[in-house]
């Protein structure tokens, strides 16, 4: 993967607009065609902040915005950042990786590691770093970075997900 063209993000700002330029350029009535989820993205954007270790380390940034069982009506913002090995990777390494770090922690493997799983959820809250009850993951989002350049984003809405390229 060439890394030449892509400015480095240093701020929320420019993260946020660098994910709408990317959603933007979708053809309308594709696959990738998120036009549907206008505000559901605009909801998960508000959970995504700049963090300045991202300009010097591959990382994945996850937000998921969950409905807790024992509050139905009401969304739970929940985010992460997964630090990755420093080395230049594409998605299949990606992917590779967070699933090995699943397993560092007793999880199983998924077929798409790099959202938030129900599992994660649960672990994180025995861990103390949530204080919420298991819920329903209702939307995520997903940004690959290396070094401060945003690789890929990805969205789930219920049971469907898109990752699409800068």
């Amino acid at each position: 993967m060439v890394l030449f063209n892509i400015r480095p993000l240093k701020s929320t700002d420019e993260v946020l607009n660098e994910i709408r330029k990317i959603v933007a350029r979708q053809k309308k009535g594709s696959a990738d065609d998120l036009t549907a989820f206008k505000g559901e993205i605009g909801e998960l954007l508000s959970l995504i902040e700049f963090k300045s270790e991202w300009k010097k380390l591959p990382v994945v940034a996850r937000a998921a915005r969950i409905e807790g069982t024992e509050m139905p009506d009401e969304i739970t913002p929940y985010s992460e950042d997964i630090v990755l090995p420093d080395t230049k990777h594409d998605l299949e390494l990606v992917i590779k990786m967070l699933n090995y770090m699943r397993e560092q922690k007793q999880l199983q493997a998924v077929m798409m590691p790099l959202f938030v799983q129900p599992d994660e959820i649960s672990l994180a809250r025995k861990e103390g770093k949530i204080n919420f009850e298991d819920g329903k993951i209702i939307s995520q989002i997903s940004v690959v970075l290396q070094r401060g350049a945003m690789m890929y984003v990805g969205f789930v809405f219920g049971r469907n997900y898109v990752i699409l390229q800068n």
